[in-house]
């Protein structure tokens, strides 16, 4: 196995990838407690690093070549799955993102309202899928950086 190989971005960001569902289920325990406040602090910081390390990632991705060059790190028995996994994982990631991101953005604004009002079922259900999602992710990165970086 050869570790390293992957760049301080790389890892930076697959760090976070894994750490968000941890990070969001920690916060989860907030909300139950009733500290909304320190819920939406814990994540909209948590956003904010995922979506930072990401866009610092697509940037490096896109100076070294793009996601074929990405790809090319593959042994070339594994590039077919790691294309393919690729494609699920980028499909799971911005849906994910996409979904945490306008959940953010609606949740702010309700929260000045009284809690947990009408929007708190939503809110829970939508959670409960960004959280499927975040934790996807990290298994689909688990995946990509083994195929790309460790079994190359």
């Amino acid at each position: 196995m050869k570790f390293g190989r992957a760049g301080l971005i790389v890892d930076l960001t697959y760090l976070a990838t894994l750490l968000a569902p941890l990070a969001s289920w920690f916060s989860f325990r907030l909300a139950r407690r009733r500290r909304w406040q320190q819920h939406r602090a814990a994540q909209l910081s948590l956003l904010a690093i995922c979506w930072a390390t990401v866009l610092a990632f697509e940037v490096n991705l896109r100076l070294q070549g793009g996601s074929g060059a990405f790809l090319s790190t593959a042994a070339a028995a594994w590039r077919p799955l790691a294309r393919s996994l690729l494609l699920v994982h980028i499909s799971a990631a911005v849906s994910t993102y996409t979904l945490w991101s306008w959940l953010a953005w609606v949740s702010q604004g309700r929260l000045q309202t009284r809690l947990p009002g009408n929007f708190s079922r939503r809110h829970r259900r939508t959670g409960k899928l960004v959280f499927a999602g975040l934790v996807f992710t990290a298994f689909s990165a688990t995946g990509m950086y083994v195929l790309t970086f460790v079994w190359s």
